[in-house]
C-alpha cells in the first residue's frame, strides 16, 4: 500500500516539477542579446541590464489593481508613469529596488527621474538620476485606454545622495545600462 502512495504521489510532483524547469518562451537565448526582454511574461523580468557592472533583474509586482507600474493623465496626452521593479519576483521589498518615473507628452518623454533605494524605504541614502549624467530614451510608446506600453534605455551614471536635505555625491557614482519593457496600468482617483 506504501508503495502505490509513494508512486501516486511522484507521478503528482514529477509533472509538476518538470512544468516549473521548463524555459520560458522568449527568454534572452533565443532573442540573442542580454539586454533583450521578452514581452510581457508573468515570471520574466522587465528591467533587466548591468548596474555597477553586474548583471541584474527586476520585476514588475502587481495583485489585481494594485501594480507598481502605473500612471495618471494630467492633461490632454500628459501623464507620468511611475514604475518600480523589484530584485524578488513575489516580494514588495525596497532595497535593491529601482524606481523610474517618467513624463511623456504626446508621445515624448519630457523628463525622467531613475532612483536605486539602497535601504527598506525609497528616501536616501540612493543612488539617482538627479546629479547624475543619466540618459533615458524611448523606444516604444503605446496607449490603449487604461493601458500604456513603454519600452526603452536607461544609461549613464548614478549619483549617491546621502542624506535629503543634501546634493548628490558627484564623487560616488554607480554605472546603469539597463532596458525597460513594462506595461503600466491607470490610477483612477
Amino acid at each position: 500500500m506504501w508503495k502505490k502512495i509513494v508512486v501516486a504521489a511522484m507521478a503528482w510532483y514529477l509533472p509538476t516539477l518538470a512544468v516549473a524547469v521548463e524555459p520560458t518562451p522568449g527568454t534572452n537565448a533565443e532573442q540573442g542579446s542580454e539586454h533583450d526582454l521578452p514581452p510581457n511574461s508573468e515570471t520574466a523580468a522587465q528591467i533587466k541590464g548591468l548596474l555597477d557592472g553586474e548583471l541584474r533583474e527586476w520585476f514588475i509586482l502587481s495583485h489585481g489593481y494594485d501594480s507598481n507600474a502605473s500612471f495618471i493623465e494630467s492633461g490632454d496626452d500628459h501623464i507620468t508613469i511611475d514604475i518600480t521593479g523589484f530584485v524578488d519576483d513575489e516580494a514588495w521589498e525596497t532595497q535593491e529596488a529601482l524606481s523610474i518615473s517618467l513624463t511623456i507628452n504626446e508621445g515624448e518623454l519630457i523628463s525622467a527621474v531613475v532612483l536605486h533605494p539602497l535601504g527598506d524605504s525609497t528616501s536616501p541614502p540612493l543612488y539617482t538620476s538627479e546629479g547624475g549624467d543619466v540618459e533615458v530614451t524611448l523606444t516604444h510608446y503605446e496607449r490603449a485606454s487604461q493601458r500604456v506600453h513603454v519600452a526603452g534605455k536607461i544609461q549613464g551614471v548614478l549619483a549617491l545622495q546621502i542624506q535629503l536635505d543634501e546634493p548628490p555625491s558627484q564623487e560616488e557614482t554607480i554605472e546603469i545600462d539597463v532596458a525597460f519593457d513594462v506595461e503600466a496600468q491607470k490610477i483612477e482617483f
